[in-house]
């Protein structure tokens, strides 16, 4: 028996209906199709930093309060810290706070001077490609950055950081030494006793970063220290000479946050 087109077009639409009001049906359907979404995707892309992204590894200059210019590395890991280092005057400054996308903020930073007390402040970076500006500010005092995006062009692993790392300052009469193993551990010592220990983690997506812990025992007092450790050709002038090989920048602060403990080392 034949069916009226009427009547045939009818039961169609009210099929199509009953689908789309199943909504647990009808978000299945959609996903599947657009492939995306949904608390799933076919590709993973959670770890991949785009070009415009603040994170990762970072070499420019920053101003001094002398009003000169010093060489730093700035490193900007996916949970919301950042140093920035400089290897002449050994000033640091470590920042928590806010990432979106192709900016970081921060309204809780801290000054650790190579000399002097500590200061509380403020910072925003932003990137444009392979470039990066911004400033801190600390106790009335505002730093300007400008860097550009360095590191490995390929994964960075533990095996590929693992060596001995020394650094002296203050004429010499002070050293500290320490390795790091293909697993990531740590080892070390100083010229005052100090007896160095702890671990490194790769961060996931971020190339030539890595979250570190430091402990450090038999000193005056013993600290646990945080921070991050950048891996990568840093030209620093060390030792009378521009660096032109791999070495590592760590930057770690304590819980009290009253000291920290960073160095500049060329991998041995």
């Amino acid at each position: 028996m034949k069916i009226p087109l009427y009547t045939y077009f009818k039961n169609r639409t009210l099929d199509f209906l009953r689908i789309i009001n199943d909504k647990t049906y009808f978000g299945s359907l959609v996903c599947a199709f657009l492939l995306v979404g949904c608390g799933g995707s076919s590709n993973d892309n959670d770890s991949v930093v785009r070009p415009d992204s603040v994170l990762g590894v970072w070499f420019g200059q920053t101003s001094t309060v002398e009003d000169g210019q010093e060489e730093i590395v700035i490193a900007v890991s996916s949970e919301g810290k950042t140093i920035v280092f400089s290897q002449a005057s050994r000033d640091t400054l470590i920042a928590h706070g806010d990432i979106s996308e192709d900016t970081f903020t921060s309204d809780d930073t801290m000054l650790y001077p190579g000399e002097g007390m500590t200061k509380h402040g403020t910072m925003q970076l932003t990137a444009n490609g392979d470039s990066l500006e911004g400033s801190a500010t600390v106790s009335d005092l505002t730093l300007d950055f400008s860097a550009y995006k360095v590191g490995a062009t390929e994964d960075v692993s533990l095996i590929d950081i693992a060596g001995n790392y020394s650094s002296s300052w203050s004429a010499g009469a002070y050293t500290r030494s320490f390795a790091i193993d293909n697993e990531g551990m740590i080892s070390g010592s100083d010229t005052n006793g100090c007896v160095y220990s702890g671990s490194v983690e790769p961060i996931s997506g971020i190339r030539s970063l890595f979250d570190i812990t430091i402990k450090a025992e038999t000193c005056f007092e013993d600290f646990e220290y945080e921070g991050l450790l950048a891996y990568g050709v840093f030209p620093f002038e060390y030792q009378n000479s521009i660096v032109e090989g791999n070495g590592i920048v760590i930057a770690t602060e304590a819980s009290s946050r009253a000291y920290a403990f960073r160095q500049f080392s060329p991998q041995d």
